[in-house]
């Protein structure tokens, strides 16, 4: 199987796992706005694992960020093995997650202010988060036809070529985006703050 055969697919599955995204989000934005009070105290614990951020300066900051979302796309991408599972479910829940985050905080701050303050630095790491699961998921298409189809799936090879691409695509994008959400971001939101009405 040659390098190129790996690449098919991966264009499909992401905009099958952007659709799944987007979804999940309108599910999450809806389920906050039927249930406010229970979507505001689940953001509310959810933002609370995040309060030592508060107390960092700004490399600690974009260093976190930035290892997190890479060692969680990576998560992704390794763990698509259980047939793609596991990428399927991050992608579905973090979609879920934006959705209640944007409905509680919008209702809190104004959905100008949020959305305007996750554009930024979201169109830069969704796409890459996504990626690297549409990475996992076709290695865990690999591996389902080969367990239960008999194909000759190089899957050693397989492994090796998505771990470059997420070197070589996912991690330097992913690190963009954290440097934006640390140091552009807060920028924006200063900025919206004194232009838009609370």
């Amino acid at each position: 199987m040659v390098k190129s055969e790996f690449s098919e697919g991966i264009l499909s599955t992401f905009l099958i796992l952007l659709i799944v995204f987007f979804i999940a989000a309108i599910f999450g934005y809806f389920f906050a706005s039927h249930n406010p009070e229970t979507a505001s105290q689940y953001v509310e614990r959810l933002f609370e694992g995040f309060r030592f951020i508060d107390f960092s300066n700004p490399l600690e900051v974009f260093i976190i960020i930035f290892l997190n979302n890479a060692l969680k796309s990576l998560v992704s991408l390794v763990t698509g093995f259980f047939f793609g599972i596991f990428p399927l479910l991050f992608i579905f829940v973090n979609g879920y997650l934006i959705g209640m985050v944007t409905f509680t905080k919008g209702s809190e701050l104004g959905f100008l202010r949020i959305i305007l303050a996750l554009l930024p630095h979201g169109i830069l790491e969704i796409p890459a988060v996504i990626l690297a699961s549409a990475y996992g998921m076709r290695l865990g298409g690999m591996f389902y036809r080969r367990v239960f189809k008999g194909e000759d799936a190089d899957i050693a090879n397989a492994v090796k070529f998505f771990l470059k691409k997420f070197l070589r695509i996912i991690v330097p994008v992913l690190f963009a985006a954290a440097f934006v959400e640390t140091f552009i971001t807060p920028t924006i939101v200063f900025y919206l703050n004194g232009l838009l009405p609370t």
